[in-house]
Order: structure tokens, then C-alpha cells, then sequence
């Protein structure tokens, strides 16, 4: 017996050190792998036409073409909003070449043949449309991409198709509480702004094929656009392919017009709405809470890091405080807006709807709290290390580098700023974070909305007694293009 026991001592002492400590203990971290960006390279066509190119040697043979245009929603006319988001979705449904036309059914077929689909991104200030594509159909799918953004046909009958898909997918939202709870807390944000105003069933009504003319000929054109590839590509190749397609498109007269500086302009402290029957009776509703953010230009490391520590992630604040400390949610979300003149920050969870105020209460005491209190050094770096992690994972595809590189441009980087990135964001330390909270953050300035059935919940006396003012309304009484959100006001 104890000839076998030390048999088994010797060969456990044999074994390697991670098999010694046990398959229960996980090893300790290796060190952090230096992140690595392909280099950005830059041309121009005569026409303004910039062409950005992030070079992927080596990996699969992908390649994704990603045009960006300046149709965003903040251009939408009063009384029009859904506009951009229409042109760009009837844009999809037909264009020329040559002397043939193409159809939806054409355009779908091409785009398929080619292994992909055409993506289509309508944000506040640009647009988006790619492919992604084998480097062996990369001209086909340029040719495709250009075909779509300079010669579509907008045909009136693709406009009230895709007027009834936006009027069903609006139908769909309003019965949704987590959507529903962010346009009302962008309505609630902005108020009569550019970026306040909703797409309605009404002002997808006023539309007309003139205004989605209009739309193309002020706002997609080469001078505010950049046509960017990430992939298997090489600048000579991408410059020769732009040449082919986009040296026609033409240069427009008039002046782009300029995107509006914006300022909040909230309607009300807060929001309460109650929507019988959702989530087919789950007992879910959402909370949401919106803050002031950083401008578009502003340095946004520390705004970035700031938004890792609150909200992204399993060992985030709020995941902490309402998930894993409480079980009050599944979890919770930050997202941050940039845009010209002023930022949106949006904290979301879903809860039961009796813990609604408490949920709203918790997220509004860990915004304060990280203008009050530094960040923890240690708390800091490990949300740092899962930032940079996440970003590091980002140029593994084609479509992931290519975004990565649009979001520089749309930010006014230059070349080298994605390179520099990763060390701005391991550069943020506490008392920048302490500073950007402090400058932004004062509980008058944030606005609170609860969305979901909440029938013999007392949220409302809560809900008025944290926010003064609070709003209440009934599912039947909404109306996202009043001013008091409510019909007939």
C-alpha cells in the first residue's frame, strides 16, 4: 500500500503544474498580448471621394466594402422624420446600370450571388452600406455598392412597400417595452431637436418620392462620403476600383448642409408608462435612464472607460448592484451617443415592475456616485483589460475592422488615431473620470423612463417622489410627435 501511494505521489509530482493544482483551479493570466492594428492608408478621387483602406494580409481572403455617406437622421426635415432611413431603405430596391435597370429582386439576387448581403445603417449623422465578399468578387461588389448609392431608381411603388414595412415595424415597437423605453427616452432627452423627433405614423405618411429625391441629391454625394475597405486589399487596388465605379458620381453644387449643433431639451423629469399585456404577461418592464455625454470631437477615452466601469460587462457597477447584489435584473446595459454639440448616455435594465423606482434609484446613485468618489485603481484597470480586450477582438473580421475604421472617420481621427487608441484608453486615470462625471452628471440633468404592465404596482407615487414632475401615461394615450407625448395635447 504505501509503495503504490508513493508511486502515485511521484507520478502526481510529475504531471505538469497546471494539472498539479487541479482542473477546478483555473491558471493564473499570461501576460497581455500587445494589440496589433493594421495600418490605415488613405487617397482621394477628384470628385471628394475619400477612400480609406485597413489592410488584412495573411488572414481568410474577405474583404468589406463600407460606404459611408452623410444622409443621416439629424438632416431629416420638421415634420418628416424617418426620411434618411426611408431613401436609404428604397435606395436597396432598385438602381441602373448603364442602360439596364435592376429591381429589388436584381439587387437581392446580385448581392447573394456574391455571397453576402447588403447591409444598410441609418445613424443621426451618416449612413452606412456594405458587403462583405471574397477578394475574387471584390469588383463585382464595389460595382454593386456604387450602383446602389449613386444610381438608384426610388421608385414610387418600393416607396410604399417600404413605407409598410417602417409603418409594421413601428406597430411592432410600440408593443416592445425595452425599445419603446429608448425612443421615449430620446424623446424625453432631446425634445423638439433634430434628434427628438421620431419617426411617426404620420410623418412616415407626409413622405413623398420628391422628398426621398431631394434627400439623395443634397446628402449622398462623393464629398462628404468615404468609401472604405478592410480585408485582403491593397490601397493601388482599392484606388483602381473607386476610379472604375465612383469617378462619375458627381460632385454636387450646392453646399452639404451643415449638421445642427445640438442641446438637449427635455420635456419632462421622467416618464411612466404603463402598456397592459406585455411580454404576454412576464411581469417585465424596463427602466431607462438618460444622461447628458460628451460631444461629438471631445476626447472620448475617458467617456468610453467611464461607460466600461458603469455598464458593460458582468462585473460592471450596475450588473453588480442590480444583477448579482440584488437580483433585480438579467442584467443591464450603458450605451453612449456622440453627436454634433452635445452626448446622450443611456442606462437600461428590466425588472419587476414593483422594483421599477428602486432599479431607476440604483442606477441614478452609481452616476452621481463616480462623480463623488474616484474609481478604485484595481476596479479600473480589470474594466480597462475587458475594454481593451473587447477592442482587440474587434478587427478578427473583415466587417468588424471595417467598422472600427468608419467610427474614426465619423469622429474626425486621422490616420494614426486607431493605432494610438488602445493606449488612450489604458492612459485614463480616476481623476479624469472623476472630472468628466462632475462636469456632466448633477441629478437635475437626468431623465427617467419605466415602460411595462404595471397594473397594482406602485411605482408611480415612487417614481413622482424621485423625480418631481414625473409624467404618467396610458398605452392608448401615446402620441410620440406631441410635445406632451399624449394625443390631442
Amino acid at each position: 500500500m504505501k509503495r503504490r501511494q508513493c508511486l502515485q505521489l511521484g507520478a502526481l509530482a510529475s504531471l505538469p503544474a497546471w494539472a498539479q493544482r487541479g482542473f477546478d483551479t483555473p491558471p493564473p493570466p499570461g501576460p497581455a498580448r500587445a494589440l496589433r492594428w493594421p495600418a490605415l492608408e488613405r487617397a482621394s478621387l477628384p470628385n471628394g471621394l475619400e477612400i480609406w483602406v485597413a489592410r488584412k494580409p495573411g488572414g481568410l481572403p474577405l474583404v468589406t466594402v463600407l460606404l459611408q455617406v452623410g444622409a443621416g437622421s439629424l438632416h431629416d426635415p420638421a415634420g418628416k422624420a424617418g426620411l434618411a432611413e426611408l431613401t436609404l431603405a428604397v435606395m436597396a430596391k432598385g438602381a441602373r446600370r448603364g442602360d439596364e435597370t435592376m429591381d429589388a429582386a436584381d439587387l437581392a439576387y446580385a448581392a447573394e450571388s456574391l455571397g453576402s448581403a447588403l447591409d444598410i445603417e441609418v445613424l443621426p449623422d451618416c449612413a452606412r452600406l456594405a458587403l462583405t465578399v471574397g477578394t475574387a468578387r471584390l469588383e463585382e461588389a464595389v460595382n454593386l455598392l456604387a450602383d446602389v448609392a449613386c444610381r438608384p431608381t426610388l421608385l414610387a411603388a418600393e416607396l410604399e412597400r417600404s413605407r409598410a414595412q417602417a409603418l409594421d415595424a413601428l406597430t411592432l415597437s410600440l408593443a416592445d417595452a425595452p425599445l419603446l423605453a429608448g425612443e421615449l427616452a430620446q424623446r424625453l432627452f432631446w425634445g423638439e431637436t433634430p434628434r427628438g423627433r421620431l419617426a411617426t405614423r404620420a410623418s412616415l405618411a407626409r413622405l413623398r418620392r420628391d422628398d426621398l429625391l431631394a434627400c439623395h441629391r443634397q446628402l449622398l454625394r462623393p464629398d462628404s462620403s468615404r468609401l472604405i475597405l478592410a480585408g485582403d486589399v491593397e490601397l493601388a487596388e482599392a484606388v483602381e476600383l473607386a476610379e472604375a465605379f465612383f469617378a462619375d458620381w458627381p460632385a454636387a453644387r450646392q453646399p452639404l448642409p451643415a449638421l445642427p449643433l445640438l442641446s438637449p431639451q427635455p420635456l419632462a423629469p421622467a416618464l411612466l408608462l404603463d402598456l397592459p399585456g406585455v411580454d404576454h404577461g412576464a411581469g417585465h418592464c424596463a427602466v431607462l435612464l438618460a444622461a447628458p455625454g460628451p460631444a461629438l470631437g471631445v476626447d472620448a477615452a475617458p467617456a468610453q472607460v467611464a461607460q466600461a466601469v458603469l455598464g458593460q460587462g458582468y462585473s460592471s457597477r450596475l450588473n453588480q448592484e442590480l444583477r448579482i447584489k440584488r437580483g433585480l435584473s438579467y442584467g443591464s446595459s450603458s450605451q453612449a451617443e456622440a453627436l454634433p454639440g452635445a452626448g446622450c448616455w443611456r442606462l437600461g435594465a428590466q425588472t419587476r415592475p414593483e422594483r421599477a423606482a428602486e432599479v431607476a434609484q440604483l442606477m441614478r446613485a452609481e452616476l452621481l456616485r463616480l462623480a463623488r468618489e474616484p474609481v478604485p485603481e484595481a476596479e479600473l484597470a480589470a474594466r480597462q483589460a475587458a475594454l481593451l480586450g473587447e477592442l482587440g477582438r474587434a478587427p478578427d473580421t473583415s466587417a468588424g475592422l471595417a467598422l472600427l475604421v468608419a467610427e474614426q472617420a465619423r469622429q474626425g481621427r486621422g490616420q494614426q488615431a486607431l493605432a494610438d487608441w488602445p493606449a488612450a484608453l489604458r492612459a485614463v486615470r480616476p481623476a479624469q473620470l472623476q472630472a468628466l462625471a462632475g462636469a456632466l452628471w448633477r441629478p437635475e440633468a437626468l431623465r427617467c423612463v419605466v415602460v411595462g404592465d404595471l397594473k397594482g404596482a406602485r411605482v408611480e407615487e415612487e417614481l413622482r417622489r424621485q423625480w418631481p414632475g414625473a409624467w404618467l401615461l396610458r398605452a392608448q394615450e401615446l402620441d410620440l410627435g406631441s410635445r406632451t407625448l399624449r394625443k390631442g395635447a
